[in-house]
């Protein structure tokens, strides 16, 4: 009974080679399915800054260093962006020389160059997968990552992060291939641990982590291996050919890296830690929703980082995570290199941006590169339980309860496509669960969406007015000349703002708005159309209905009062909810002696908005009326 059970289990597992075919064949699909896929996708918000610093770098490169207008960009309406030259300018180049050399649009250029990266970041993981621990735990790997929303929806767009996980996973994969033929080094491998390094570098310089991984990894390997370290210490030549193949690669690593950085050409390697510096202390404040709260970046906690990708990994990948752990502890003491270099990744990284409060914008994303490895893991993990499973029922359990989570996973990328790096797990209650406390479109890919269906709608096709003009807080769709009509102007307004601006139509995304904006507030009236993500809306389309609320602010700001009462009435009467009139139906109250009323709305928005000041302020002075009114009644009495 015993050895029928065992033979079962045998028929029930693949061979290594028939394993290798699987993943071989799924790496292969990727990489004309995510570029397909990518083709779908909207222009984030930072796309077009990065585009023109591909341009203005390669004028650099093309002119030899004689145009340098990369130093003080500009973009997005003249807007300068003087700390763009800290990045490197790698992807931002290759994909503006394949757009002009082809004539290809820009936006979908760069989109189908960063999903062929993500596809290549799959494959080496699976390759780097398959060095530590077989083709079996590579498989489960390219599933695992395959599934992963949060990967797979940067793999689009993001053309900062994609590509240096790729360079990331390209450095690892020949790390450990280095490691593994020691005391001799092959050409191709030690090429290509200059090249990992040198294009992970060459994105950002973050990348500059990688020498020190190597280092420790191969003092580590040493260490670990009695043979090899007398092998190596046998004489004065072998320890001096490993210390110069080490350096070898380290300095031509970063040099090659810090090519792509024409700031580099200007103030040479004093432009690593003017880099270095700014990735620290990024000087520029953008605001994110957090645990309910609007928060500055600079103002994050310890908790965000572990939080984000708690919420946001797949369930399968934080139980390969949990598993793994549980086997590290019963295996500790047969604790390998492998084991080592797994831990090592991702535990010194999370304790240093921790401890030295680094700057994280948006979720996890600035630590993508590190996801690969996460992932290669939770596969091992995966694959050593399954091994260790000697019942074919258990077996089968587990690649049904794989299956199963997988497959869930899968299906909600394809039914929200092109949103999936929204994805929040069943822990956080979905996207569902998470609006209104986490950022969920915070690229804004969706207002691309919905200025494309309001351009094809009835409603704009039927607009007989001549001039029309779009109001949206998204600045990547000012850029939107390739669409934009010669009858329309786009210009950008905040949420908050809305109907005080003369406009026909708006576009207005959830990001930087409170939990009490999103819940109570938005979409507003007249919204004419919702891009949703698991019923929630991330972007509306409004059409304006009438300008009361807009004339009223008007007369109010030039002191016309009673024009400025007549227009806000109307427009309280139209949308009782809308929270721009209060505080200003309520001013316009209390100057026409109605300081009951003034009080109501003023304390009704104070409610919704308590940090605003001048509100606050107004409220405190019509209190303080009332009180005295109060006093003087008490004292007639």
């Amino acid at each position: 009974m015993v050895d029928e059970v065992e033979t079962n289990s045998e028929k029930f597992s693949l061979t290594s080679k028939q394993y290798k075919t699987a993943t071989t064949f799924i790496c292969a699909l990727l990489f004309f399915i995510l570029p397909l896929a990518s083709l779908q996708v909207g222009i984030p918000g930072d796309e077009p800054i990065d585009a023109q610093y591909g341009i203005e770098s390669l004028n650099f490169y093309k002119s030899f260093g004689n145009d340098t207008s990369f130093v003080n960009l500009t973009a997005l309406n003249q807007q300068t962006f003087p700390y763009q030259k800290y990045y490197g300018a790698l992807f931002e180049t290759v994909s503006v020389s394949i757009s002009q050399l082809f004539g290809t649009p820009v936006y979908k250029t760069r989109h189908i160059l960063v999903a062929l990266f993500a596809a290549v970041i799959i494959l080496f993981t699976a390759l780097f997968t398959a060095e530590i621990a077989g083709w079996m735990a590579a498989f489960i790997a390219v599933l695992l990552l395959a599934s992963s929303p949060t990967f797979i929806g940067n793999s689009y767009f993001n053309s900062k992060d994609i590509p240096m996980a790729m360079g990331f996973i390209i450095a690892f994969y020949f790390f450990i291939k280095l490691l593994k033929q020691l005391p001799r080094y092959s050409t191709k491998t030690i090429l290509g641990c200059i090249a990992g390094i040198a294009l992970t570098i060459g994105i950002r310089i973050g990348g500059l982590l990688l020498v020190g991984y190597l280092i420790v990894f191969l003092l580590y390997f040493i260490s670990d291996n009695d043979s090899l370290r007398k092998q190596l210490f046998s004489s004065v030549k072998s320890v001096f050919s490993l210390t110069a193949i080490v350096l070898l690669i380290c300095f031509s690593g970063v040099l090659i890296g810090c090519l792509f950085y024409p700031n580099f050409f200007l103030h040479g390697f004093s432009h690593i830690t003017e880099a270095m510096n700014v990735a620290k202390y990024f000087p520029v404040k953008i605001v994110m929703l957090f645990g309910g709260n609007l928060i500055y970046a600079h103002e994050i906690t310890w908790s965000y980082l572990p939080v984000c990708m708690g919420i946001t990994f797949p369930v399968t990948g934080i139980a390969g995570l949990f598993i793994f752990y549980v086997q590290l502890y019963l295996r500790r003491k047969i604790f390998s290199w492998q084991d080592f270099i797994l831990v090592y990744t991702v535990l010194f990284l999370l304790v240093y941006v921790v401890a030295t409060h680094q700057l994280m914008y948006n979720s996890w994303r600035h630590v993508l590169f590190i996801y690969p490895i996460i992932i290669s893991t939770s596969a091992i993990a995966y694959m050593r339980l399954y091994s260790a499973l000697n019942k074919i029922y258990f077996k089968a359990a587990l690649v049904i309860l794989f299956s199963v989570m997988t497959i869930k996973t899968f299906g909600w990328m394809i039914i929200n496509h092109p949103y999936e790096y929204i994805y929040f797990n069943e822990i956080q209650g979905g996207v569902k669960g998470a609006y209104g406390n986490y950022d969920t479109d915070y690229q804004q890919l969706a207002a691309t969406e919905s200025f494309e269906w309001l351009l094809n709608s009835n409603d704009f096709k039927n607009d007989t007015a001549k001039n029309k003009t779009l109001l949206t807080n998204n600045i990547a769709l000012i850029c939107a000349d390739q669409y934009l009509p010669d009858s329309m102007e786009i210009l950008e307004s905040s949420y908050v703002r809305l109907n005080y601006r003369p406009m026909n139509y708006a576009i207005m995304s959830s990001i930087f708005l409170d939990k009490q904006v999103m819940k109570h507030f938005y979409p507003p009236k007249g919204t004419i159309h919702e891009v949703k993500v698991d019923g929630v809306p991330i972007s509306v389309v409004v059409k304006r209905e009438n300008d009361y609320l807009e004339k009223g602010k008007y007369f109010f700001d030039h002191a016309q009062l009673d024009s400025a009462f007549v227009y806000l009435l109307r427009a309280f009467h139209y949308d009782a909810d809308d929270f721009r009139t209060w505080p200003v139906l309520g001013h316009c109250y209390f100057l026409k002696g109605y300081p009951n009323l003034a009080h109501e709305m003023i304390s009704r928005y104070v409610q919704y908005f308590p940090e605003d000041e001048m509100a606050l302020n107004e409220l405190d002075l019509v209190e303080s009326y009332i009180d005295s009114l109060n006093r003087v009644e008490v004292k007639v009495k």
